[in-house]
């Protein structure tokens, strides 16, 4: 279990959601982060298989790309990443992440069949994909950073039972960032006295999964956050059980610490990431998308 740190520091994060496709033996999951605009249906779309696909390696990535121009930032961007999750998480993937570039937002696959289409043409391996856009380049950390806390997680929790409140929650908070309008509904529940009790937090509450994993890295560290996470996975363990299995404490206990800390920290936040217009649950739109090779629990998802 693990007590507080004697010095509370807020911390803060970012989102995401996922469909399902069959590859010939395992089943992987697509998830996309960052909801924008769905792409204009009449623009030429690219072509996977009508380019020149040129690999690059790094130290945790090959990188798949058609477009030599981005490549050095994309590398630098991706390793920083590594390595922040790498310590928040202490822990290393077990293979490179084979991460294939795009030209923009709009050519990202708006179904699992076009997500297997662009893997295949690339030539990166059948196992976890993340797929980037090379436009629009703002917040591109941001976006890898959020993607690869999944992949984290799921080599983390093999069962990948982590309830999609956590799951986004988790990778809001790896980005120490908050979305505007996010923190206008935190602090409209802290005034209106609505903050939820954590055993209450269901699929759709991504914005408080978000809240929870910054108090519990304020409170605990970084060693609470991983530990959290992995007994979140444990299916012999009730919502309770987990609580006090991590930190020691009731889960009611667990609550009022975390609605002070949303009060007293929070809400006071003053440097927040602008709004990006509205979200919605979809297979199309957003600027990150991450193929996973498994069925997993932690966003919405199609089932085919």
């Amino acid at each position: 279990m693990f007590r507080p740190l004697t010095a509370v520091l807020p911390v803060a994060a970012m989102i995401c959601v996922s469909a399902s496709a069959l590859w010939a033996n395992h089943t992987p999951v697509v998830s996309l982060t960052y909801l924008t605009d769905v792409p204009n249906q009449k623009t030429q779309r690219f072509d996977p298989n009508a380019v020149v696909w040129q690999t690059r390696a790094t130290d945790h990535f090959d990188i798949y790309y058609t477009q030599q121009g981005e490549l050095d930032d994309v590398a630098r961007k991706a390793e920083r990443a590594y390595s922040r999750l790498t310590l928040d998480l202490r822990h290393q993937l077990s293979e490179k992440v084979p991460l294939i570039l795009l030209p923009a937002k709009g050519d990202l696959p708006r179904n699992e069949q076009e997500a297997i289409g662009i893997v295949r043409a690339s030539g990166a391996p059948d196992r976890d994909h993340l797929l980037l856009p090379l436009e629009p380049r703002d917040r591109r950390a941001t976006v890898l950073l959020h993607e690869l806390t999944h992949l984290f997680q799921f080599e983390l929790v093999a069962n990948s039972r982590v309830p999609q409140w956590a799951s986004d929650g988790l990778a809001d908070h790896e980005t120490r960032t908050w979305e505007s309008a996010d923190l206008v509904k935190v602090r409209a529940a802290a005034t209106a006295n609505a903050i939820p009790a954590l055993v209450s937090l269901s699929d759709s509450d991504r914005v408080w999964g978000h809240a929870v994993f910054d108090f519990i890295a304020a409170e605990y560290g970084s060693r609470g956050v991983k530990q959290y996470l992995i007994s979140l996975g444990d299916s012999t363990l009730s919502d309770s059980d987990i609580i006090r299995a991590t930190f020691g404490i009731s889960a009611a206990e667990f609550d009022g610490g975390f609605r002070r800390y949303v009060r007293m920290q929070l809400i006071q936040r003053s440097v927040v990431a602008p709004a990006r217009g509205r979200r919605f649950h979809s297979t199309i739109g957003r600027q990150g998308y991450f193929l996973h090779r498994e069925t997993h629990c932690c966003a919405t998802s199609l089932r085919l």
